[in-house]
């Protein structure tokens, strides 16, 4: 034994070492739990306290090293609960929201909800119901949170993702209006009205400029676009897609 250390003479031995190398060799080298720390987890303390002032207490070296990896693994487990809840909100927000659109009295009543009332039960600050389009032709349906955009903008914003998710963004106002001013950050999922319908996309913006990230998932994004989707084509009666 040496320094603490508990060394089986029979493990020496099997190795061609002396017990007597073994302690020589640690005199020789100090540092050699700094060196390597995880040697703690598999070294045997003593099982008494020892006195002298040049020994020290591995004992209590391998409770504070225990007692970090606990409070780590406890930071680590509370960022998990915190996330798992967030994660449930979200869900249970978005089903409120497409239960909500399932109450609508009209095609006009539908669009409210989505670009109106959902900004509350989101905890969003503005929704923008999207459309590409000539916007002299569809004057008419650019009113209340439908914005007309050029052709080619959202193959553009989107690419060929479904949605995506935008931190600390410059909002234009052609996709956010007089509101584009507050969004921080925005996330952005295509529509599907249908084969002959013109391409559409639903814009979320927040003022928190970390509301929406570009790591965050979409799913349940676009699960809530897909049900809106589904919802104008049973309204205005389009043809389903291919």
């Amino acid at each position: 034994m040496a320094d603490g250390i508990t060394i089986p003479l029979s493990a020496a031995t099997a190795a061609g070492l002396a017990e007597a190398d073994v302690i020589e060799w640690l005199k020789q080298h100090p540092d050699l739990l700094t060196r390597h720390p995880d040697l703690c987890e598999i070294l045997l303390p003593p099982t008494a306290p020892r006195g002298g002032d040049n020994v020290v207490d591995l004992q209590r070296f391998m409770v504070q090293r225990l007692q970090g990896e606990l409070h780590r693994v406890s930071h680590v487990g509370n960022e998990l609960l915190d996330a798992s809840r967030q994660n449930l909100s979200a869900t249970q927000r978005v089903h409120a929201a497409v239960l909500m659109l399932l109450e609508a009295g009209s095609f006009e009543h539908m669009i409210h909800m989505a670009t109106q009332d959902w900004t509350d039960l989101l905890e969003v600050d503005v929704i923008s119901l999207c459309v590409e389009g000539d916007p002299e032709k569809m004057k008419e349906i650019a009113t209340g949170g439908v914005f007309v955009l050029p052709n080619g903008a959202i193959e553009t914003l989107l690419g060929a993702l479904p949605a995506v998710a935008r931190d600390k963004c410059d909002a234009a106002d052609w996709l956010y209006g007089p509101a584009a001013t507050l969004v921080k950050s925005d996330a952005l999922a295509r529509l599907d009205f249908g084969p002959n319908a013109p391409h559409a996309m639903l814009a979320l913006g927040s003022r928190e400029a970390d509301k929406f990230q570009p790591h965050q998932g979409t799913e349940l994004l676009q699960f809530l676009t897909g049900v809106l989707g589904r919802s104008v084509r049973a309204w205005l009666d389009l043809p389903r897609p291919a």
